[in-house]
């Protein structure tokens, strides 16, 4: 009895219970335009002319705000408040195959937070791609996050943070 030639999946995935700690498993980005590398699968291709690898992705972006710039006094009380509004920030989300860009989203976001809080968090949904041209061998596919310099933002984001995140790859004989 041989083996069953169909679909194999391979997967790295992420859980983090605290969006905006390292120590939890977050990961800072930058202020300064460097990326992170958030997830990586390997998938091997015997057969590039008759293989697909659809990619899946995922990512959690949970931002803070600088209070300093969002507290107001309340003229009646001389205490400080949180404002309400938006915030502003941009990343860019992308796939690489083997260290090349195969898709992108260039994302500005604009969120809207609870009045009272400093923290907010997103999901990026699931990012299908499929990848039609991978190479023999072991084929390297990341997910890279670069947070974007906004230079007149509404509020500023002192800290970009991405928290659960997942890369699926799934080979599939053609």
């Amino acid at each position: 009895m041989g083996l069953k030639k169909g679909p194999s999946v391979v997967a790295d995935t992420v859980s983090v219970d605290d969006p905006y700690s390292e120590a939890a498993g977050a990961i800072l980005l930058a202020a300064d335009g460097d990326f992170e590398i958030v997830a990586t699968v390997e998938v091997c291709v015997k057969q590039p002319q008759r293989t697909q690898v659809s990619i899946d992705s995922m990512a959690q972006i949970a931002l803070e705000e600088d209070v300093g710039q969002i507290a107001a006094i309340d003229e009646d009380s001389d205490l400080g408040v949180l404002m309400s509004g938006p915030v502003t920030f941009e990343v860019t989300y992308e796939i690489l195959r083997n260290g090349d860009v195969i898709a992108t989203i260039n994302d500005e976001m604009d969120y809207e937070a609870p009045v009272g809080t400093t923290g907010r968090h997103t999901n990026f949904p699931n990012f299908p791609i499929v990848d039609n041209n991978p190479r023999a061998g072991i084929n390297t596919y990341a997910l890279k996050i670069t947070r974007v310099f906004v230079t007149e933002p509404v509020k500023a984001v002192i800290n970009v943070f991405v928290a659960s995140r997942s890369l699926k790859a799934t080979v599939f004989p053609v």
